[in-house]
Formats: structure tokens, C-alpha cells, sequence
């Protein structure tokens, strides 16, 4: 019987052991995820530049207030090094993410992110969640479901305005 428990907490150890949750102050959790043309991206591709990850799906209305924002942010900072990734949490290809990206003429990445292990990994059980990397790659701010308009340009402008 100990065996058993054992066996079956060194396997919860394991799965725990794998798992990166994205905390504050710790980099975030790597992926690579395709976009609306097939082409893979890589979150580590940019590590050392300020990034937004931006989690949303096709139906949060909440979410056009939000891509407002990154909107503004991307023209603001545009040349800056900004690196702006929208993910779509429903979509497994191409389709989902062009007509997202056609209906709100978005500039910048939306990437296909009906992933299981990234799902977990940012504790996406809601949208929209926002996460703020800072140009040494750690996570700056993580909001989840809410943010005001002033402190999403507070924390943009920190993480693009930083000295390293």
C-alpha cells in the first residue's frame, strides 16, 4: 500500500515538476505557436525585448477594449523593440486567427493557442489575461480578466522604457 502512494505521489511530483506556471518576477514559459500563414513563432525568440502576451478567443467582447490599447501601445512604441504576441485561446489553426485578425485589423502576432500545456502554464481558465515581460525576460505584471486603461500604459511604458 506505501509503494502505491508512493508511486503515485512521485508521479504528481513529475507532472508538478514539468508544469511552468507564469509568475511575477520569474520568466515566463516558453512556446512556439504557429500564425494565420503556418509560420511557428517562438517566445524565446524574444527574450530581451519588451513583450505583451495578450490571451483572448473570438467571442470576448471585453477583449476589443483591451486590443484598443495594444493598438495604441504598438503605435506609440512602434520601432521601440515592442513585441506585441496576441494569443487565441480557441484556435488550433490558421482560420480562427485571420478572421480575428481581419474583423479588428490587428498589426502585430496573433498565434494559434489552443495548447493544453500553455493553457496551464498562464492559468488561462478566463480572458482576456495580459502578461507584461521586461527586456531582462522576466514577467513584470500578470492581469487577469481586467485592466484600466492608465495602468496598461504604466506598465508598457515600464517595460519598454527599462535599463538594463
Amino acid at each position: 500500500m506505501s509503494l502505491v502512494l508512493v508511486l503515485m505521489l512521485g508521479t504528481i511530483w513529475c507532472v508538478d515538476a514539468r508544469t511552468e506556471i507564469a509568475e511575477v518576477g520569474h520568466p515566463p514559459p516558453m512556446f512556439e505557436l504557429r500564425d494565420e500563414t503556418g509560420t511557428v513563432h517562438n517566445l524565446s525568440d524574444h527574450i530581451g525585448e519588451p513583450v505583451i502576451l495578450y490571451f483572448t478567443h473570438n467571442m470576448c467582447h471585453y477583449c476589443t477594449q483591451v486590443i484598443a490599447f495594444l493598438k495604441r501601445a504598438h503605435a506609440q512604441y512602434d520601432g521601440q523593440g515592442l513585441t506585441i504576441m496576441t494569443i487565441n485561446v480557441w484556435a488550433e489553426g490558421e482560420k480562427l486567427i485571420r478572421r480575428y485578425k481581419e474583423a479588428f485589423g490587428l498589426p502585430f502576432l496573433m498565434l494559434a493557442g489552443k495548447n493544453r500545456e500553455l493553457l496551464k502554464n498562464y492559468e488561462v481558465n478566463f480572458v482576456p489575461i495580459i502578461v507584461f515581460v521586461g527586456k531582462d525576460g522576466l514577467v513584470r505584471e500578470i492581469y487577469h480578466h481586467f485592466i484600466l486603461e492608465q495602468d496598461f500604459k504604466d506598465a508598457v511604458h515600464a517595460i519598454v522604457t527599462e535599463q538594463l
